[in-house]
């Protein structure tokens, strides 16, 4: 039986920058591997810590779904709780205390160094890649 082979970093990368940046993304993908890079990169911005309270859990993903991508009709409840019930995140009986899953739901999916990126920083540099590349494209056409 063929194991699939693990999602590069760079890949993951190309993806994420194409989900939060150019896909005008209207609630959750519908293919299954852009959702688990959608939701893996969420818990990536979470870091190393033990546990989160609620409202540390929706401070990061509010910031997540309004400064760093451009999703439309996603809200940082729905990501939390698509987040619980996929298994990237768990939380107890009460629903005050969360923890990112270890090793997560689908751990062959993912190549390991994924969990050391800084969400924010591949995003902010395919931004920036985005906007370079426009105004190249804007001065080409001014000059042609």
């Amino acid at each position: 039986m063929n194991t699939p082979k693990p999602i590069t970093k760079e890949y993951f990368i190309k993806r994420l920058a194409d989900l939060y940046l150019k896909s005008g993304l209207a609630g959750f993908p519908k293919d299954e591997t852009s959702l688990h890079i959608l939701l893996k990169s969420a818990v990536v911005t979470f870091g190393k810590s033990d546990s989160f309270t609620e409202k540390e859990v929706n401070a990061k993903l509010e910031t997540l779904v309004k400064d760093i991508g451009q999703m439309k009709g996603m809200d940082h409840v729905s990501l939390r709780r698509m987040l619980v019930d996929t298994g990237y995140l768990t939380r107890n009986g009460d629903g005050s205390s969360y923890r990112v899953s270890q090793p997560g739901p689908r751990p062959d999916m993912f190549d390991p160094t994924i969990d050391q990126l800084d969400i924010r920083k591949e995003i902010e540099t395919a931004r920036e890649e985005i906007a370079r590349r426009k105004q190249e494209f804007l001065q080409n056409s001014k000059g042609g």
